[in-house]
């Protein structure tokens, strides 16, 4: 089992699961700061887990090592996030009611479903945004790529990259053949692949990649090249699935310009030396505060 990094869950929102059923015993697990985190709340966000590494028919002491290892790396992962909590409330980081009400809106974009959200989960996504913003602060004041850096990646970009043309692809992939025609009108009229994906939960998967031209179909290919990006093959079928595609972006086999790439370079350079310096600060931050785990 990989290690749940901490920067994925600080970086970007993850809903909390529902409560977890088995009743545990609420026993301290650790105390971060003025922070007491417990059991029952440590064992509420291993519960997709469990349920995703607990196998019927699993030895007893198999699952029980398995537990203490979830448990040990989930709470290595909250303690971290509950430094940073601190942080953000000794440095007063504010997030107001239209920034929540923001990020909800674009976070629900595509979901046709009536989502009601209750005060306790707007309260846990202000806390995460106030993190967020801290952090942003944090990277905004230590981490700089200057100019010349970004031309040295781009010298590096040019020398390793593959003239193969390669497609960017979003599929929908549709089990039912009654629901491909509707699909397709909807997707003619302009609804996103994603909001479909999110209209058809359990009937419609969503892939975006991209593809070297020798991996695609013969006849598929000699449709797309005559697509303009943000067009849409007819729906083809492919053994017993169905599949809608439509071309984000082709690439010729010449490496793009300085400029065209040069976002793309900046942020990957940025994220590099921001994660770096996030596990320093990270490590300052658990030698300087009171820890004590109990688990």
């Amino acid at each position: 089992m990989k290690r749940i990094g901490w920067l994925f869950f600080i970086l970007f929102f993850i809903k909390v699961s529902p409560l977890f059923a088995e009743k545990v015993v609420n026993k301290i697990v650790a105390v971060v700061g003025d922070e007491v985190l417990t059991l029952y709340e440590l064992d509420k966000m291993a519960e997709p887990y469990y349920k995703t590494f607990f196998k019927p028919g699993m030895d007893p002491l198999e699952i029980e090592t398995l537990k203490k290892r979830i448990r040990k790396e989930l709470l290595d992962q909250w303690i971290e996030d509950t430094l940073i909590g601190l942080e953000a409330k000794k440095y007063n980081i504010k997030v107001s009611d239209e920034e929540v009400e923001a990020y909800l809106k674009e976070t629900l974009k595509g979901n046709s479903s009536s989502t009601v959200i209750d005060r306790a989960l707007k309260d846990r996504l202000r806390d995460q945004l106030r993190k967020i913003k801290l952090i942003q602060v944090i990277v905004r004041d230590k981490v700089a790529i200057p100019e010349e850096e970004l031309k040295e990646a781009y010298k590096d970009f040019v020398k390793n990259y593959d003239p193969e043309p390669k497609y960017e692809l979003e599929i929908l992939v549709i089990k039912e053949e009654i629901l491909v025609k509707e699909v397709y009108e909807e997707v003619l009229q302009g609804k996103s692949f994603r909001a479909v994906k999110e209209a058809y939960r359990d009937q419609v998967n969503y892939i975006r990649e991209v593809f070297k031209e020798g991996e695609l179909d013969k006849s598929i290919l000699s449709e797309l090249k005559k697509l303009q990006p943000g067009e849409v093959l007819s729906p083809k079928k492919s053994g017993e699935i169905f599949q809608i595609i439509r071309l984000v972006k082709r690439e010729s086999g010449t490496p793009p310009a300085y400029e065209e790439v040069r976002e793309q370079l900046y942020e990957k350079l940025f994220q590099k030396k921001a994660q770096s310096y996030l596990e320093k600060w990270i490590k300052e931050l658990k030698e300087s505060k009171f820890i004590k785990i109990y688990l």
